[in-house]
């Protein structure tokens, strides 16, 4: 099922386009959740200043709400269901889309140095209320390790729109170190990037980049607790977003 899955991914990468929003900032560990299990994530993400290029960054103070619902259908095997929705600077809460996310991870038993997965996001979305949905979502690798005390997290992201005006497709890549302490909570930093697409890479100011401390709590197997905050390095990134994710696993 894993080679059938990444061959298909293959053939699709020349028709994918670029995308990148606010409504779901996670990096992603390689494991997937147990067959038959479900894991039910809330992700609130408020931008508290947008992009500096924009008239008036505090019209980008967007509280966005994520519910995903992933459940296990093989020992290696997941599928990923996402809701977007937001609550918009004057007021009002908006659906925003939605979108599916299977994903297939490396068994066991390869024996491979490190952790990897691959997934495929796809959808349809809208940035406000009075936009024009566009199908959209992104082909993520994702690469991990675990030594010792400390874990990484690599995710070379390949975002994607395939409909209205900006039909291309390019590099969004995602980083996480974190050090785990008493093993009840971790500290470290988080990194997400918009290079521009594959056409053409956009010059460095140009670019969006946000790098900040974050911070993960294991009180107990069951829930996931992962925020952080995040800074805008150049100019065309939001300059300032608090993001929290809550997340709980059920057995069936």
């Amino acid at each position: 099922m894993m080679r059938i899955f990444i061959q298909i991914l293959i053939i699709a990468i020349p028709f994918v386009s670029m995308a990148q929003a606010d409504n779901e900032i996670q990096v992603y560990a390689s494991p997937t959740i147990n067959k038959n299990w479900t894991i039910f994530e809330l992700h609130s993400n408020f931008t508290f200043r947008g992009s500096e290029t924009l008239s008036d960054p505090k019209s980008a103070r967007w509280l966005n709400e994520t519910l995903e619902i992933t459940h296990g259908f093989g020992k290696n095997f997941e599928i990923g269901f996402y809701t977007f929705s937001g609550l918009a600077p004057g007021g009002g809460y908006q659906y925003l889309g939605n979108q599916i996310r299977p994903r297939v991870t490396v068994p066991q038993d390869w024996k491979w140095n490190v952790g990897a997965s691959l997934s495929a996001e796809f959808g349809f979305y809208r940035p406000t209320d009075t936009a024009s949905f566009i199908w959209q979502g992104e082909i993520r690798p994702i690469i991990d390790k675990t030594m010792g005390n400390w874990y990484v997290a690599f995710n070379p992201n390949i975002a994607i729109v395939l409909s209205g005006t900006n039909k291309e497709w390019g590099l969004t890549p995602q980083f996480k170190t974190v050090y785990t302490i008493q093993k009840k909570w971790g500290v470290g930093i988080e990194y997400y990037g918009d290079l521009g697409t594959f056409k053409k890479i956009l010059p460095v100011s140009q670019q969006e980049h946000l790098l900040g401390p974050m911070f993960d709590l294991y009180f107990h197997p069951l829930w996931e607790v992962n925020g952080g905050f995040l800074f805008g390095v150049t100019e065309n990134s939001n300059q300032r977003i608090v993001k929290l994710l809550l997340g709980r696993r059920i057995a069936r």
